[in-house]
């Protein structure tokens, strides 16, 4: 039974306290190519429109991308990311002054300008520690979604000579430790295993079935398996976008053994289920 908690996850005057309700990140991919909705909101119009409609559905963060993370992606221009993620920024943080948006870049001067647009927290998909990137976090008191990539090119997988489980988890020990170092705080940290970043079936499932291993009493757990190939593999559905069903089983799974934010394509469905799916967890 999960209990709730006292403990928050900061980013600029906001936070969302960790272990009261499971928090629904809806994904909005302003791109051409990404893996299920790539071109759907890839004009501003239509990005702004989605956004306001996530917002409407209960979504507690917009994460907000202007380039394909999927894999064997190209990545685009940094001229080009700019172009497509920071008006869509502006306009949202324009309309929703309470809002909490998340900007999903690993480039400094991308998030830099995304923070300078209104962004409260930066997706960094990059498996790194950037010193740049720490100084600009701690410059606005933003968040910083720290993500285990496996640090090899799209699409490829590593031999994790430990196992996956014991990798990232060592990974995450070692980022906390820099960041911690740097002089942030904790609690403007939130981790995410990466699933499907250079992470096969068998290497997801794994990390699903062991994520309590990265539960940190005092640091937000994000996961991010939305519609992703392994869970097309665990329903032998092939089409991204009907993979509800499964999504919504894994990430049950996920919050059962502490994940605090679930990152999602299908916001309504998420808010729904969670509000049924918590008072299981939570207050049952």
């Amino acid at each position: 039974m999960l209990t709730a908690e006292t403990k928050k996850f900061r980013f600029r005057d906001k936070s969302l306290t960790l272990g009261e309700r499971t928090y629904i990140m809806g994904i909005l991919n302003v791109t051409p190519d990404s893996f299920s909705d790539g071109g759907l909101y890839y004009q501003q119009k239509e990005a702004v429109n989605r956004a306001r409609q996530m917002l409407a559905e209960g979504a507690d963060i917009i994460d907000i991308g202007g380039m394909s993370t999927r894999p064997f992606s190209e990545p685009v221009s940094e001229e080009e990311e700019i172009k497509r993620l920071i008006p869509v920024i502006k306009e949202v943080r324009a309309e929703n002054p309470y809002a909490i948006i998340s900007a999903d870049t690993y480039r400094i001067n991308v998030a830099e300008k995304a923070l300078r647009a209104g962004a409260d927290i930066i997706n960094d998909v990059s498996g790194e520690f950037k010193h740049l990137l720490a100084e600009l976090i701690k410059d606005f008191d933003a968040g910083w979604i720290i993500m285990h990539s496996g640090g090899v090119p799209s699409g490829e997988f590593p031999i994790y000579e430990k196992g996956v489980v014991r990798e990232v988890a060592d990974f995450f020990d070692d980022m906390l430790e820099k960041i911690t170092a740097f002089g942030i705080d904790k609690s403007r940290v939130c981790l995410d295993p990466g699933f499907g970043f250079a992470k096969g079936v068998e290497e997801n499932l794994q990390l699903l079935k062991n994520l309590a291993t990265f539960k940190k009493e005092d640091i937000a757990l994000l996961v991010g398996v939305s519609r992703k190939r392994f869970i097309g593999a665990m329903m032998e559905e092939v089409d991204p976008t009907q993979r509800l069903e499964g999504t919504l089983a894994a990430n049950f799974r996920a919050v059962e053994l502490g994940a605090d934010i679930v990152r999602v394509h299908d916001i309504a469905e998420h808010k729904r289920f969670f509000k049924a799916a918590d008072f299981l967890l939570r207050k049952g």
